[in-house]
């Protein structure tokens, strides 16, 4: 940081509005609730920051006048979230005060600014002890205010909501009204690479203020346009009606879907093991624009669409499972809210490696707009479907892929409209691609996201889990989602060429792991996994049916081994339980084969499932 930013003060900024108030955190601040615990000192990853440089600077007071205003009209501006018995609650204050950094502008307030902005997202927000945003302000020599450094928490507010927020603040200072926008019906405003323990929330790309562009057509919240009448909606009759067939979707997507994405042999990483690439391309822009006007669907549909079918590539899955920031503000009061607003959908769908490109993109859009418009419900009762479908199908879900459209609106403009070869070729020259620092952590291990940079430029960020996509796999997988879109303009691509045309090398497994209805495994890491359980040699095989078929010698029940098995399960991606276990007598000798363990008396047989 430079000098500019060093004499620094405070001013107290105090406000007071009707009553006191408390209640139960809304799904979507309690979907952040559990990464921002997880990350700890780390969540400051989270942080949405914006710097306000003033066309002519105001004075303090009016300033002041301002942001008292927005905080005494807003809810989430005066909350504080505390965890009680281990239930989190939103705590809004009637009266308090904000403690204001303010600097001096040097004669350069952007640069100033920017720096205050970096300054105060820094540290992770103490949400208990602290206001969720804080502000900053710049002065000229004059005393007047020429830019205002706001950061925002990300349990309070998605880029949607810091935009709006920003956004109202700034025609407050200028006299100019902010035009109504026109709702994106989609996906969210998740910063591109931060982690989800549990939700996804790895900040990769800096937050736009994004919502998606996936079309939905139910409102997403209902009930008024502060956070504590959304959580008194979510709370109401029609709230847990709403949330039913949020997780209806949720278990018919499950039934259905691997157990991971990252079923693969993990590679040896250092001590900071989590990439993030960006890619500012205008290619991407009016690609995937062209694509999505000639297949009838959406810029959102077609960067999805390109993110499961290269993951898929490598992995070598014939379906992929997601999950889509999604951020619904369908309604006058879900557009209104200032708070965080996004939440978890799940995306499960099956690849037709005979299809072409643009028949793939049409597949998807349908089951997208599903997974959008169920994304509203209760965070509580999809942690509790995933954990029991999963035990019903003797997995442990690992969902650590994600995508997420951070576009505020579907209007990415773009000059070409129906580029030809030679425009694409020249636009792609155009692009910048680079990385940010590493990091020591995620909850994903896989994250798309897009956000608009205006000019027709899009930035698309990827956070890749090296452990899992070694090398410079990263690299490979966000250009190659450019050159697939612009290659897809100009001619046909068919699903089964994606790989060879990005030089993408798919996964290599050997011959000792076998495809199951739940994902890729090795029998005998099965079988040492049993073996662990059951504290004694253990061996496994594939089963007719699809599964994996255990053998363990001792007195425990089918029944008994498969609950300590699944209990086992959880962060081991690329295991199953097994199909059938088989109670034997005893073991054969060290180092014997199947047939020897098939010849061994047997105690017991079972599926050890619950009838």
């Amino acid at each position: 940081m430079s000098d500019a930013t060093t004499d620094v003060g405070t001013i107290s900024l105090p406000f007071a509005t009707g009553e006191a108030a408390a209640g139960p955190l809304t799904w979507a601040q309690s979907v952040m609730w559990g990464p921002m615990q997880w990350f700890g000192k780390e969540a400051n990853q989270f942080n949405i920051g914006e710097a306000l440089v003033l066309s002519a600077p105001v004075a303090p007071a009016r300033l002041h006048a301002a942001l008292r205003t927005l905080i005494e009209a807003h809810q989430t501006l005066r909350t504080r979230y505390v965890d009680r018995a281990d239930q989190p609650q939103q705590q809004v204050a009637a009266a308090g005060a904000y403690d204001i950094v303010v600097v001096d502008d040097h004669g350069d307030p952007e640069r100033v600014g920017a720096e205050l902005v970096a300054t105060l997202t820094a540290a992770a927000f103490d949400h208990e002890a602290e206001w969720p945003l804080r502000v900053g302000w710049v002065r000229d020599r004059a005393g007047r205010i020429s830019a205002v450094a706001l950061v925002g928490s990300h349990l309070a507010f998605d880029g949607w909501s810091f935009h709006t927020l920003t956004a109202l603040l700034r025609g407050r200072l200028t006299d100019v009204p902010s035009p109504p926008e026109t709702p994106s019906a989609g996906s969210g405003s998740q910063p591109l690479v931060t982690p989800s323990a549990g939700s996804g929330s790895q900040p990769l790309v800096t937050p736009t203020a994004g919502s998606g562009s996936q079309p939905l057509v139910t409102p997403s919240a209902g009930g008024g346009s502060q956070p504590l009448a959304q959580a008194a909606f979510q709370q109401s009759t029609a709230g847990r009606q709403q949330s039913r067939l949020g997780l209806r979707h949720w278990e018919q997507g499950l039934s259905a879907a691997p157990a991971s994405m990252f079923d693969l042999p993990r590679a040896a990483t250092g001590d900071q093991p989590i990439e993030r690439h960006l890619l500012d391309s205008t290619a991407v822009t009016a690609a995937a624009t062209a694509l999505a006007t000639r297949t009838r669907t959406s810029f959102s549909t077609v960067l999805l669409c390109l993110t499961t079918l290269v993951l898929t590539a490598y992995n070598g899955h014939r379906t992929g499972v997601f999950k889509l920031i999604a951020g619904n503000r369908l309604d006058r009061d879900s557009r209104d809210l200032i708070a965080l607003n996004t939440l978890d959908a799940l995306l499960v769908h099956r690849v037709d490696e005979d299809a072409d490109l643009l028949a793939a993109i049409r597949q998807l859009h349908r089951p997208a707009f599903d997974a959008y418009r169920r994304a509203p419900c209760d965070p509580a009762g999809v942690r509790t479907v995933v954990e029991q479908v999963g035990r019903r199908r003797g997995v442990a879900f690992d969902l650590s892929a994600y995508f997420n459209n951070g576009h505020r609106g579907s209007d990415w403009a773009t000059a070409d409209p129906d580029p030809g070869p030679d425009r694409l070729a020249a636009l792609r020259r155009d692009s910048q691609y680079s990385r940010l620092e590493p990091l020591s952590k995620s909850d994903m291990r896989f994250y798309v996201a897009a956000s608009n940079l205006g000019d027709g430029r899009c930035r698309l960020g990827l956070l890749v889990d090296t452990a899992y996509l070694p090398g410079g796999l990263g690299e490979t997988i966000i250009r190659g989602i450019e050159t697939l879109l612009c290659q897809a303009v100009t001619d046909a691509v068919r699903v089964a060429e994606i790989a060879d045309r990005i030089g993408l090398t798919p996964a290599h497994r050997g011959p000792d792991w076998v495809s199951t209805p739940a994902g890729w495994v090795r029998p005998q890491t099965v079988a040492e996994l049993v073996g662990d359980v059951a504290g004694t040699a253990a061996f496994a095989e594939p089963s007719a049916g699809g599964g994996v078929t255990a053998y363990v010698p001792g007195s425990c029940s089918p029944e008994e081994l498969h609950r300590r098995v699944l209990d086992a399960l959880p962060g081991r991606p690329g295991l199953v339980a097994p199909t059938e276990y088989v109670i034997c007598g005893s073991a054969p000798p060290t180092g014997a084969g199947a047939d020897a363990w098939r010849a061994v008396p047997v105690l017991a047989r079972g599926a050890g499932r619950d009838v």
